[in-house]
């Protein structure tokens, strides 16, 4: 039997595993009982204040991109954050609000020393690729090209508590899945939250070898084939997986609630 087979014996009406994702990749990889809730039992889990300062901070960065001033960038910025947060219960939302425009503002700063050498192509394009003959679909951020070398790559904005020294392990293997989905060069901008005594901060990295992580992707691929061959219905992966109590993925109320109706505890 082909592995892909083993993914397709989920499809259930519109549900399927397949295209993969990255996000998918990972909470397989490192949060098991989650991704089984997620992806077996599909249940539906509300974002963070923090993921939706992200994608209001990108969205806000792209507007500018496209000629709309700061000042109105940053009001539809946060109406569209506000808009989005009603449907969470974060205790983070007003933090997080706050945050918005310093990341923006610096965001816009940064995008703008390279006005005069960059176009920008496209925002939030899926790509799609195969990898060990499975499916996978993502979404890239900002596609620019170089005005004067007409090379083409991708700039994936993070924004972050803390700025990283290094990239970690979950950003490299989704770098190269859009670097082997692109064949594009992809740089990470991480965006620092400012603190009581500290601005916003900013800092560019690039993964230099994209062999490991892709290696790490095939891997986790290998094993989820693998697994799902041994289970052939929900029932069968309730009964292979063991949430841990004690892990922090269970602070979200209805993750907790989620775990309960499926293992009862």
């Amino acid at each position: 039997i082909r592995m892909i087979e083993h993914f397709k014996k989920f499809d259930r009406g519109d549900k399927s595993l397949l295209p993969l994702s990255f996000s998918h990749l990972n909470e397989f990889a490192f949060y098991r009982e989650r991704w089984a809730l997620r992806r077996i039992f599909g249940y539906e889990f509300p974002t963070s204040a923090a993921a939706e300062r992200g994608s209001a901070v990108e969205s806000g960065l792209n507007m500018i991109l496209n000629g709309m001033s700061v000042s109105k960038a940053s009001s539809k910025m946060e109406a569209e954050y506000d808009a989005n947060c009603m449907r969470i219960n974060d205790p983070k939302i007003e933090d997080e609000r706050t945050n918005l425009i310093p990341l923006l503002e610096l965001g816009a700063k940064k995008f703008q020393e390279h006005a005069f050498q960059w176009n920008l192509i496209d925002y939030q394009k899926q790509v799609e690729v195969f990898i060990k003959g499975i499916p996978f679909k993502g979404f890239t951020d900002f596609h620019f090209e170089d005005k004067n070398t007409k090379e083409d790559f991708y700039i994936d904005l993070k924004t972050s508590k803390i700025m990283p020294s290094s990239i970690s392990i979950s950003h490299q293997m989704q770098q190269a899945i859009y670097q082997k989905a692109t064949n594009s060069r992809q740089i990470l901008w991480y965006l620092k939250t400012p603190t009581k005594t500290k601005n916003a901060e900013y800092c560019a990295l690039e993964v230099e070898d994209y062999q490991k992580p892709i290696k790490i992707c095939e891997h986790i691929i290998k094993v989820m084939g693998n697994y799902l061959k041994t289970v052939d219905n929900p029932g069968e992966v309730k009964d292979s997986l063991i949430p841990n109590p004690d892990n922090w993925i269970w602070k979200e109320e209805t993750v907790l609630q989620a775990r309960k109706e499926v293992w009862g505890y």
